[in-house]
């Protein structure tokens, strides 16, 4: 069950959720929030397609299904979840918002910087929160990895990499030609994941830099020729407000690779960070000061010292102890837990974890990208966003029946 003061609000009566879009991914949401996250209640879920508002109520035991306009019209609803397509991540934000309800949208909040300003200032004069996934960052593993960072467990962060290369969606995905579109490509799709990630561990982004191209002009969808309209490799260079600087790529033109998702250096050893499109998964140390202490003690020439610092690598790294939080499902599927978080935030009053700025900053990042590839100069962001806080160690969250 939910303890501590982080998700109190089932204390006091659940916050009821709405949400808009029942297509695939409200499968795991609904299932997360109706199920798993103790301080929530969904009420009501609309689609365009009524039809299938009404086959996810039944499915998950919501009370109402209905229509978009009388969800909005709902005065006991306080959280809508939009869950519909990213073309429609705007409009319906519009409304959330102007029907004086907190908002909750899936990745991106929206597909460019005007609409995203348009989002957080309109947010900002009705005294609500518009916030977006991925919120995959509040899991144990991203949570750990910030933990140990804050701690100082690799000195003083410097620089990182951060790396999702695949072959594409279509050795996997039931209908993957839109990935490669306009709107889709490695950036919009996986880069939310890893620039939420990265931003918070490190704060606000300063500048970034990229080259980008695609390797084939058409992509072979299950024996159908699809065009080929946005980058399918980006390599880009990002600085942080804070100084720490890194290499960034993603592409779904890499067969296979053996570069991490995420590490980080500092000036006393290394953070291996978890996949961000996951809530759980290792995090790893590597202790550079445990390294100089074995190569210095080895007398003689110095090729000797040479040899002993390419072989002592497995001596020096370790899996650090999962600090946030205990979860019923080791690596489970944790969607829905920015919703449970912004109840939480509601109920205590303290500032919403995924907010407005955090997600505009995320959006004119992911944007950047293919800004600094048109103009071949480097992209200096125009938003900021404060570093999120950390959440408190040991917190239970995930209900285990």
């Amino acid at each position: 069950m939910i303890q501590g003061n982080e998700m109190e609000s089932h204390m006091t009566g659940k916050t009821q959720v709405g949400i808009i879009g029942c297509g695939t991914i409200s499968e795991i949401y609904l299932k997360n929030l109706t199920g798993n996250f103790q301080n929530v209640e969904v009420v009501a879920c609309a689609d365009l397609f009524v039809e299938k508002a009404e086959q996810a109520a039944a499915k998950f035991g919501v009370a109402k299904a209905c229509s978009v306009e009388e969800l909005l019209a709902d005065a006991s609803i306080q959280i809508v979840l939009n869950l519909t397509i990213p073309v429609a991540h705007h409009e319906i934000n519009r409304q959330v918002l102007l029907s004086g309800k907190h908002l909750y949208c899936e990745k991106p909040m929206s597909l460019s910087l005007e609409e995203a300003n348009e989002i957080v200032q309109l947010a900002r004069e009705r005294n609500l929160i518009a916030g977006s996934a991925p919120d995959t960052f509040l899991g144990s593993g991203h949570q750990t990895a910030r933990k140990l960072l804050d701690e100082g467990k690799i000195g003083r962060p410097t620089s990182f990499t951060a790396n999702l290369v695949s072959p594409g969606h279509e050795l996997w995905h039931p209908n993957p030609a839109f990935y490669y579109q306009k709107g889709g490509g490695p950036m919009m799709d996986m880069g939310p994941y890893y620039i939420t990630a990265l931003v918070h561990l490190f704060g606000p982004i300063q500048q970034i830099s990229c080259v980008a191209n695609a390797s084939r002009t058409q992509r072979d969808i299950y024996g159908q020729l699809v065009d080929v309209e946005v980058p399918t490799h980006y390599a880009g260079i990002m600085k942080f407000v804070s100084g720490i600087v890194g290499n960034i790529n993603m592409s779904f033109d890499v067969w296979h690779s053996n570069l991490p998702g995420i590490e980080v250096f500092g000036t006393k050893g290394v953070l291996s960070v978890p996949d961000p499109n996951m809530f759980g998964g290792p995090v790893r140390v590597f202790d550079g000061m445990n390294m100089s202490q074995i190569v210095n003690a080895v007398e003689g020439p110095y090729v000797n010292r040479l040899m002993r610092m390419h072989t002592c690598a497995a001596e020096c790294e370790q899996e650090a102890p999962l600090a946030f939080p205990s979860e019923g499902v080791p690596r489970s599927n944790m969607r829905g837990f920015g919703v449970a978080e912004m109840a939480g935030a509601l109920a205590t009053g303290r500032k919403c974890r995924l907010d407005g700025d955090f997600s505009r900053h995320v959006v004119e990042a992911l944007l950047a990208f293919d800004s600094s590839v048109r103009e071949n100069k480097p992209y200096v962001m125009t938003t900021t966003c404060e570093r999120p806080e950390s959440m408190p160690d040991g917190l239970e969250l995930w209900a285990v029946e």
